[in-house]
């Protein structure tokens, strides 16, 4: 991956869903485990302005500074409730909607979070992102 670690060093879990993730046309990322951006798609990048080549992989934190949650009033959101953290804390699917920082500024996006499961655990998260017709 972009941090110097070699793909072969990850989940099969992991392997197979970034290469989902590279196809599909909405944006994606990846986390593990521990919440780290793993991978994140070309859709994305769209969104973000810098592909994952350029960013690489960021802890959670980092990737809260500069992309979000925010509420709609642009303030952080607190991570606790939010899809990725339920699916990372619980183990299952979950949905919100909540703002990011783009190019172009703050818009409203809804996330599915979908854990990582296979037969030697929990791998981490894929995270789609839509932003809907409505979004500001």
């Amino acid at each position: 991956m972009a941090d110097g670690s070699p793909i072969a060093d990850q989940p099969l879990e992991l392997i197979l869903a970034r290469n989902l993730v590279s196809t599909l046309t909405l944006p994606a990322f990846l986390v593990d485990p521990e919440g780290q951006i793993v991978f994140f798609n070309d859709a994305a990048a769209g969104i973000f302005g810098s592909t994952f080549e350029e960013v690489g992989t960021l802890t959670r934190e980092e990737w809260n500074a500069r992309y979000g949650p925010f509420d709609a009033q642009g303030e952080p959101v607190d991570s606790e409730e939010l899809p990725l953290t339920i699916a990372l804390r619980e183990g299952h699917p979950a949905y919100g909607r909540f703002k990011v920082r783009t190019d172009a500024g703050l818009i409203e996006v809804e996330t599915g979070a979908l854990p990582l499961v296979g037969p030697a655990g929990f791998h981490g998260a894929l995270i789609v992102l839509w932003v809907p017709k409505d979004a500001t």
